[in-house]
């Protein structure tokens, strides 16, 4: 039986549930105190201490205030009015938004299944196409684009076209074939890498991401973000978090352990649940009246998953790995009958 009096869980958004690093925390409440300054013109122990975790140049490092800036930056900056992008439909809607905001077309592969084919996307580059962008793992879908499967849209574009990989949930990935996507950045110049401190790390609410890309394209974002956007506290934050290597890891380890068991639970019930490389698990329906079932169920025993309905995505639901008791909720209460 189900507690009556449960605590709500936020599982909509793919954030981590432990938190940040107690060696963020350590970090904002040391540096609290000089709030009243401003932050550096630029992050420059932190972009050494990425460059150095990526085994990359201080050069190729470019901070932001989480990693939308970038995508907003590369969208604004990168791409000229005449030109487009080029994305999937089912995947993050900030690539698309961001080219809508900025006045900019955004052409949408079709997918067919819960992968992103790149090959899908070759016929779609013409004269005008400037940017590609993709979530690898895929947001909302958790599936990955594979090492060859990069390689062979890198070598097959123009080296013109940008090629834009968002990593945002990279840590979380236990696929052998996951690409190498540092050292394919050093052999074509065209890659761009987006990361992120809002997913592994638990520090969505301070907004910090960084890209890593060749000097000249790093230089051009640094000079087009917005003057001292990147705030002092979460530069300190995210330099003390690379340190905490245990709490990575537990996190990971954690989330490879649950993901898997509430796969398995959920598909026991009788769910369609598509395998994830990522921190959450993507389930598809045959109609809305059951996915709506199930949401509101959830949320009447306070587990608030992602109805994809809200990005335009109908018949399909995202639930964020929790705790392990909160991932024994959701089975729990589903077993009750949806």
């Amino acid at each position: 039986m189900l507690k009556k009096n449960f605590e709500t869980v936020r599982l909509m958004s793919n954030e981590n549930p432990f938190g940040p690093s107690p060696r963020a925390l350590e970090a904002i409440n040391k540096y609290s105190k000089n709030i009243h300054c401003y932050p550096n013109w630029k992050p420059q122990v932190l972009k050494e201490k990425l460059a150095n975790k990526n085994h990359v140049s201080p050069t190729n490092i470019a901070v932001s205030a989480g990693s939308y800036e970038l995508i907003n930056l590369i969208t604004r900056f990168l791409v000229g009015e005449d030109e487009e992008i080029i994305t999937f439909d089912n995947t993050f809607m900030a690539y698309s938004y961001s080219a809508k905001r900025n006045g900019r077309k955004c052409i949408t592969a079709k997918m067919s299944n819960p992968d992103c084919n790149l090959n899908d996307l070759i016929p779609l580059c013409g004269n005008t196409t400037r940017a590609i962008f993709f979530a690898n793992p895929n947001n909302p879908t958790g599936t990955i684009i594979t090492h060859d499967s990069l390689l062979k849209l890198l070598e097959t574009i123009p080296n013109d076209v940008l090629v834009i990989s968002d990593e945002a949930y990279f840590e979380y990935v236990t696929d052998g074939s996951y690409p190498d996507s540092i050292q394919l950045q050093k052999e074509f110049s065209n890659l761009i890498i987006l990361r992120t401190f809002s997913k592994i790390y638990g520090m969505a609410g301070i907004r910090i991401g960084y890209g890593i890309a060749t000097d000249n394209i790093v230089e051009k974002l640094e000079k087009f973000r917005l003057l001292r956007s990147i705030n002092s506290l979460a530069e300190k934050a995210a330099e003390a978090a690379l340190d905490d290597i245990d709490y990575l890891n537990r996190s990971a380890d954690h989330n490879d352990h649950e993901r898997d068991y509430l796969r398995k639970e959920l598909t026991k019930l009788g769910f369609t649940v598509i395998p994830s490389q990522a921190n959450f698990l993507y389930l598809p329906f045959n109609d809305n009246d059951h996915k709506n079932k199930v949401v509101k169920t959830l949320a009447d025993n306070g587990l608030l998953v992602c109805d994809l309905a809200i990005f335009g995505h109908d018949k399909s639901l995202r639930i964020s790995i929790g705790k392990s008791d909160t991932n024994q909720r959701i089975i729990d209460c589903l077993s009750q009958g949806t």
